[in-house]
């Protein structure tokens, strides 16, 4: 990623590497490291071991809208309370939204109706208008989420792995089988499944989200 730079250039970047991805971080270590540049590197080195400790700890869960909470002999994974915050709110916003749209498609129709003489400007408004009950859908998916995730509890505990989530309608508790733990990728989705339910998915060219899934696949499987 950094072998056509020069070193000036490395130092430079390393000066701004709070603005990098983890992945230039790493490469960025990796190149400043093989050319043996004689620069400070500590802050660089903190901020990547800070960051492999989070992935450790799974604090990254938090991107998938979920937590991680450990005990002596306990791993439980649960939905964030912001994250069930935001399916709200945007169950919330799109209900708005939608019967805006809807408002506008019925004030659309009457407006073809009744004959109305429109200039090009208010047309284009009443049907923007309209189009607001297509992005109301959009907004939807929260609705979704929150009903597919609400009560969601996965827990390890010692040698057994147990899943709480709604199936269908019913909020149910299954036994997982650790052996059925594991990553599967499609194009550029990875996804953590449990059997054939598919439990988080991420895009597997996030490397945090990437090193944050095998890891709670092998702490599940452990």
């Amino acid at each position: 990623m950094y072998s056509d730079r020069t070193n000036s250039e490395l130092i430079e970047i390393m000066n701004q590497h709070s603005l990098l991805t983890f992945e230039a971080q790493l490469s960025l270590q990796d190149e400043l490291q093989k050319r043996a540049v004689v620069v400070d590197m500590s802050d660089l080195n903190t901020t990547i071991a800070n960051k492999r400790v989070q992935i450790k700890n799974l604090d990254y869960l938090k991107d998938f809208g979920f937590q991680a909470n450990r005990t002596a002999d306990e791993l439980i994974v649960t939905r964030t309370q912001k994250a069930l915050f935001t399916d709200i709110l945007a169950v919330i916003v799109g209900l708005l939204v939608f019967l805006l749209g809807i408002y506008g498609c019925i004030n659309l129709v009457y407006t073809f109706i009744n004959g109305d003489e429109l200039d090009v400007f208010t047309l284009a408004y009443k049907f923007a208008m309209a189009g607001l009950l297509f992005i109301g859908f959009s907004f939807f998916s929260g609705l979704q989420r929150l009903f597919d995730f609400y009560g969601f509890e996965l827990r390890k505990s010692n040698s057994s792995v147990t899943l709480k989530k709604r199936f269908d309608v019913k909020l149910e508790e299954i036994n997982i089988d650790p052996a059925d733990v594991h990553l599967e990728e499609d194009e550029d989705i990875l996804a953590l499944k449990l059997g054939r339910e598919t439990i988080f998915t991420s895009n597997s060219g996030n490397l945090i989200q990437t090193l944050t899934l095998q890891d709670l696949a092998k702490e599940l499987k452990a």
